[in-house]
């Protein structure tokens, strides 16, 4: 239904009132929805509610309760390759981000999981997809290899309680690695710098080792720049755009913009405050920056997706709602963008939802506190 729709806002014969509409953002409802795929169950392409999405150039990578990495076919849904997490009866990862380098001689993209419950950063190497065979054998690939881990369980430098998620800081020519940023909560509730021992690393180099050089933020709910508190930090992004650092600050309903040496330049959303309203926010997990200043927000609580202007706070959109059906969400906890696409994992429906990626710069709401 939604292609009709779209059609008919571009003809010509589309009335004025009507076009102007279409240019208004949404205020929620049913995502017009381009591609669905998964379903619960263990099979390759099935989910057994998912947790944590990410994408390199060609393909989707997504992490269940199952403790299984797939590596998707957005076009088709079908699972590319799958393997285990080595040890997961503690508990399952509920983070993954994946990295390429522009250096032609890296081997693929370099993937980064947050082994939550076991406590340490698993770093792995995959190979580059290609998505234009034509011999289907050829899609299946095999496990990426592990490159490195890091981290173990407490309370000290360079441990880990319950991790999240990890952000990558590259070279101005996103060759190499910089840095990356990992959060964690549980009564930690920071986030932790580490470096490459050396200097930045390429994929085309040897295997990496990461040191740790020092955290920010603690447990708790205050607001005050010069004392970070957190709240199971849950996803991270860095806008390269303006240099910082977005944390979702899940349990606290808000989402905080730092500078990459940790100092807090703005909260959006209240502690106090988890409604419905456009810009708050209802437990927001996910984040995905759209390359324009704005981001996408997944809340678990809200059952939806909330777009955000990153330099004011202002709400530029809401979407989905909560259900069962087609368009509809349950408790999505994370999102990513490929290409045009926005691709959302709707956990509790054990399933991925692709929709366009939103344009222009119409507000439903101005946040009016004040900037930090």
């Amino acid at each position: 239904m939604h292609l009709t729709v779209r059609a008919a806002c571009l003809s010509l014969t589309c009335a004025i009132g009507v076009l102007a509409a279409c240019s208004k953002p949404p205020t929620g409802g049913p995502l017009e929805t381009t591609a669905l795929f998964g379903g619960s169950g263990n099979a390759p392409g099935q989910y057994g509610y998912p947790r944590c999405i990410d994408a390199d150039h060609n393909t989707l990578w997504v992490i269940d309760k199952l403790a299984r990495v797939q590596r998707i076919d957005p076009t088709t849904g079908h699972a590319v390759a799958v393997f285990k997490m080595p040890r997961f009866e503690n508990g399952k990862p509920t983070g993954i981000t994946v990295w390429e380098s522009a250096d032609p001689a890296a081997p693929g993209p370099i993937v980064f999981v947050a082994d939550t419950h076991e406590h340490r950063v698993m770093v792995y190497q995959a190979t580059t997809h290609n998505p234009n065979s034509n011999d289907p054998a050829a899609q299946d690939e095999p496990p990426p290899s592990l490159l490195a881990s890091f981290g173990t369980a407490g309370q000290g430098p360079g441990q880990f309680i319950y991790l999240t998620d990890v952000a990558v800081l590259t070279t101005p020519d996103n060759k190499a690695i910089n840095r990356l940023y990992v959060s964690e909560y549980g009564g930690n509730d920071r986030i932790n710098i580490y470096e490459p021992a050396g200097g930045p690393w390429s994929p085309a180099q040897p295997a990496p080792t990461f040191t740790f050089v020092r955290s920010f933020g603690h447990y708790g709910s205050g607001e005050s720049k010069d004392d970070i508190q957190l709240s199971r930090p849950q996803s991270l992004a860095i806008d390269t755009r303006t240099s910082e650092l977005i944390v979702s600050d899940s349990c606290n309903h808000r989402i905080g913009r730092f500078t990459l040496e940790g100092e807090l330049l703005a909260w959006y959303g209240k502690p106090e405050e988890p409604t419905q309203a456009p810009g708050r926010f209802k437990y927001p997990y996910g984040i995905a920056l759209l390359g324009d200043g704005s981001a996408m927000i997944a809340e678990y609580g809200n059952n939806r997706l909330q777009r955000i202007d990153l330099a004011t706070g202002d709400c530029l959109g809401l979407f989905g709602q909560g259900g069962r059906a087609q368009g509809q969400l349950a408790t999505p906890w994370g999102l990513t963008v490929l290409g045009d696409t926005v691709y959302v994992l709707d956990s509790g429906n054990s399933r991925v939802q692709a929709f366009d990626k939103p344009r222009g710069q119409a507000r439903i709401a101005t946040h009016t506190e004040p900037r930090r």
